[in-house]
């Protein structure tokens, strides 16, 4: 069985708040608690809502017209510059075409010029060549004519003379040896004709020795060289004059 006591007065504790200021701090708790509600949490979608809010009111909205119109307006300068560029290309085709014509004409005239000069070129050789080869004709001569004994009795008597004569040609002797070093050197080869048959484009008949009947010589078989011919580089440089056989006629 229950007893109940008698309630005993309240007596105040020490450091507890009074009715009044439980009431405030109630209050001030439900006002902080209400402000927290009204507000959005951080970090949540409210808050990247909120900032997309922004941009949206930030940017000016744009309706289709003005998109069409941005497009044409862009797709006009697409055309303009893409006509540009295509005369530009044009241009430097045009271009490429007058310098490759003006390259091949440049790479003929130098062509040209070379052959020009190479002709020249070969002509002024040609005639230096002639030139020694007059020159050597007339120092065999002098030789040919020295190797000859004196026909005169009174020149086989002064022997002072023949020794001079003899050295004189000795001394032509041997420039002609040298000429004949120098024209080797320059190419200039010469030709054997005796004994052969006449070949027109290296020989010039210029006598004609009648040969005996029993002779086996062939017409036309040159017999003597009165000028010799040359070759140069292995082209015909000077014709032979020569003296080719012709039998005698029977009667």
């Amino acid at each position: 069985m229950l007893t109940y006591l008698p309630a005993q007065p309240s007596r105040p504790v020490p450091g507890a708040f009074s009715a009044e200021e439980r009431e405030l701090l109630v209050e001030q708790f439900r006002a902080a608690l209400e402000d927290a509600a009204r507000q959005p949490e951080a970090g949540g979608w409210s808050d990247r809502e909120a900032d997309d809010e922004a941009v949206d009111a930030a940017q000016p909205a744009v309706d289709l017209v003005t998109l069409l119109g941005e497009m044409a307006v862009l797709k006009n300068e697409l055309r303009l510059q893409s006509r540009q560029f295509k005369n530009t290309l044009d241009e430097l085709r045009a271009f490429g075409g007058d310098l490759r014509a003006h390259s091949e004409r440049l790479q003929r005239e130098l062509e040209r010029a070379r052959e020009h000069a190479a002709s020249i070129e070969s002509r002024t050789a040609r005639q230096f060549l002639l030139a020694l080869l007059d020159l050597r004709d007339r120092l065999q001569s002098g030789v040919d004519a020295a190797r000859r004994p004196p026909s005169s009795l009174l020149a086989r008597l002064f022997s002072r003379s023949t020794r001079l004569a003899n050295s004189l040609a000795d001394g032509q002797r041997l420039t002609l040896q040298r000429l004949d070093e120098l024209l080797a050197s320059n190419g200039v080869r010469p030709m054997r004709v005796v004994g052969e048959i006449l070949d027109p484009e290296r020989m010039r008949v210029v006598g004609l020795e009648a040969a005996a009947a029993s002779a086996t010589v062939p017409d036309g078989t040159v017999l003597r060289e009165i000028r010799r011919g040359f070759f140069h580089e292995g082209e015909l440089l000077r014709v032979a004059e020569v003296i080719v056989s012709k039998k005698a006629n029977r009667t």
